[in-house]
């Protein structure tokens, strides 16, 4: 034992000369500039503070200067007459050779199904920084697609099928945005300076109660809006809807939620019922209206709960006659209500509902109307009919007029669609780029192409004077639709 451990020592003092030995060599034959590590010394960047507390907007990167600007407006979700129809006049191309419509500019993005909105030549589109982390707006060129600034800010989110699904509202004077965790920002549409901001989870929702909460799943799918320079917004929770100054931020109404009623992935819709001026939502819970002008501003008219589908998308449609269509997701299909006045209120019926199977559906894109037909591509889940693009009356929401065919079917049905004058868009979910002629109650294919080689190509398109821009889930593109001289 003696014997083992004088051997131990022996070997452990070996060890210390040895090191100290090569530690003086390598600092006599090589010596080093040792020195105290400085901040910012290092040519590393500066690395900000991060905390849970989220600040909207914090951050502000100028990319580029503003280039030609160009003519075509796209100022919101549906454009600007709600109906997502282009009024532009410009004339579009009658067909596309097999190179397909001209490509100006793409660019890529984080993932996400976001859709953009145009007004005075530069294009907003919310996306979502997987790798810093951060929401943000960016700007950029209609004619070049150069990014010219971009708004942002830290939000930690876990992927939940994708990130930013919201478009902006954009006037001259504002553009106001809603991120995927419900955080509001209103700037400058030209500098991009930051006038406001509002988190409806910290403002609104209810802590500890289901009902109460703000965001719904995979994120917020609602897009704001701006009317007559206030920003409404229906965050659910402790106010079902509010209105906000956009000059100043303050909150001039707000609408009481009794019923506890929660914000879905649909948008508000102004319409004109009874000659009252009212926002219509589908909210989580029921369907209402709220008084959009006069005294009254914010003031619920009517609700009703008979119609409460788990998931909408879709938001509601005016049809005529003080009756509006909604809509529900995976397979809850559509309904038909009437908006009663009795002289002195309002009230609410369900007229007619009916499942995905049985009548006009939409699991995520809106419906459009043109004239007395609405148009639609139907869900997966929609039986025989199942991701068709489809026809129905205005005054029949149970039997088509028209469909595409079990040859033609578009996708999973989820892909947006979008109307010119005479001429239908529809991208379906794998990037295919579709252009139909329009007629009374069907349509004729009159050119498609593969434009983007992407998946889950599902956010809303916009037109603006002869572009056309849309996504998939990862790159967002502008192709030029005008008819050629």
């Amino acid at each position: 034992m003696p014997l083992r451990k004088n051997n131990t020592v022996i070997t452990a003092i070996t060890l210390v000369v040895f090191s100290g030995v090569l530690f003086w060599w390598l600092l006599k034959s090589q010596p080093l500039d040792v020195s105290e590590r400085i901040p910012g010394m290092d040519h590393r960047p500066k690395m900000a503070v991060r905390s849970d507390t989220v600040i909207i907007g914090q951050f502000f990167d100028t990319l580029a200067a503003a280039d030609e600007i160009i003519s075509g407006d796209w100022p919101r979700f549906r454009g600007a007459d709600f109906d997502n129809i282009s009024k532009d006049a410009t004339p579009l191309a009658e067909t596309w050779d097999t190179a397909g419509p001209a490509i100006v500019w793409r660019t890529t993005l984080g993932e996400g199904y976001a859709g953009p909105a145009v007004h005075n030549g530069r294009v907003y589109l919310m996306d979502y920084n997987e790798k810093k982390k951060a929401d943000m707006l960016r700007c950029f060129s209609l004619s070049s697609g150069k990014e010219l600034w971009r708004r942002w800010y830290y939000v930690d989110l876990k992927r939940n099928h994708g990130y930013s699904r919201t478009i902006p509202a954009v006037t001259d004077n504002y553009v106001v945005t809603i991120g995927p965790r419900s955080h509001v920002m209103c700037l400058n549409p030209l500098s991009g300076n930051l006038l406001w901001t509002i988190d409806l989870e910290k403002e609104y929702g209810i802590p500890g109660k289901e009902k109460g909460r703000i965001t719904p799943d995979f994120f917020t799918g609602q897009c704001p809006l701006i009317d007559n320079n206030v920003a409404i917004i229906a965050p659910g929770g402790k106010a079902l809807m509010i209105g906000v100054n956009c000059a100043t931020g303050k909150v001039i109404w707000k609408t009481p939620n009794p019923d506890s009623l929660r914000m879905s992935h649909g948008s508000i819709i102004p319409m004109v019922l009874h000659g009252k001026r009212m926002y219509v939502y589908n909210a989580v819970g029921g369907v209402c209206g709220v008084s959009a002008q006069g005294d009254d501003a914010g003031k619920l008219l009517w609700k009703t709960t008979e119609w409460s589908p788990a998931t909408t998308a879709a938001s509601p449609l005016l049809l005529g006659n003080n009756e509006i269509a909604v809509f529900g997701s995976y397979g809850a299909g559509g309904a038909k209500i009437i908006i009663n006045f009795d002289g002195t209120g309002y009230s609410a019926t369900v007229k007619e509902q009916h499942k995905a199977t049985n009548g006009l559906s939409s699991d995520q894109q809106t419906p459009i109307i043109k004239g007395d037909y609405i148009w639609s591509v139907m869900p997966e889940n929609a039986g025989p009919l199942k991701k068709q693009l489809v026809c129905y009356q205005k005054t029949d929401l149970q039997t088509a007029v028209w469909s595409s065919g079990k040859e033609n079917r578009y996708g999973r049905g989820l892909g947006p669609y979008i109307v010119s004058g005479d001429k239908m868009y529809l991208l379906d979910d794998d990037g295919n780029l579709y252009l139909f002629g329009m007629q009374k109650n069907s349509v004729t294919l009159l050119a498609s192409h593969k434009v983007l080689n992407g998946i889950e190509a599902w956010g809303p398109m916009a037109i603006a004077g002869k572009y056309l821009i849309m996504r998939d889930s990862r790159n967002l593109l502008c192709v030029d639709i005008s008819k050629k001289q």
